[in-house]
């Protein structure tokens, strides 16, 4: 049974996760059973942590932007929409709140697609739009999440 076929008939999935602290404001991310590599992950410069490692704030806007990619990747293969290109330059906003706590206030997507020349351009994006209401990680964030996609055709060569 492959990946595809088995994830559609899944009710519950459990991800374990080990994480281990090393020094102050760094640790190592581990999936045991996953066969992942492991990922150096540390607060954020802003607050105080090493430069050049993944934060728990990059992790949460990548799993949005990552969700949406792969929600919206399923959705078109099963529509039998080909996608040329898929590239998001996503942006989460932390922000004080009014209790003086920090949190992710906003994550905001910006998918750029490419379809085929003579593609249906507003299928595509009403598939992109399908895919940001039904992502698993959209829906269990408590942020908002804003979408700003756009879908071109690519250019034929020689027009």
């Amino acid at each position: 049974m492959g990946g595809s076929e088995r994830s559609a008939l899944i009710d519950s999935h459990e991800y374990h996760l080990t994480v281990t602290g090393k020094g102050t404001k760094a640790g190592l991310l581990e999936a045991p059973g996953d066969g992942l590599p492991p990922l150096e992950v540390a607060s954020p410069p802003e607050f105080g942590g090493p430069e050049g490692i993944w934060s728990p704030e990059h992790l949460l806007v990548a799993s949005v932007s990552a969700c949406l990619m792969t929600t919206f990747r399923s959705i078109a293969e099963h529509s039998g929409v080909d996608v040329l290109e898929y590239t998001d330059t996503p942006i989460g906003r932390l922000a004080r709140g009014d209790d003086g706590l920090y949190s992710i206030d906003r994550v905001t997507l910006r998918p750029k697609v490419t379809v085929p020349a003579g593609s249906r351009v507003d299928r595509a994006l009403r598939i992109i739009e399908k895919a940001e209401r039904v992502c698993l990680i959209s829906r269990s964030v408590s942020c908002e999440v804003v979408l700003e996609a756009s879908v071109a055709e690519a250019h034929q060569v020689g027009t």
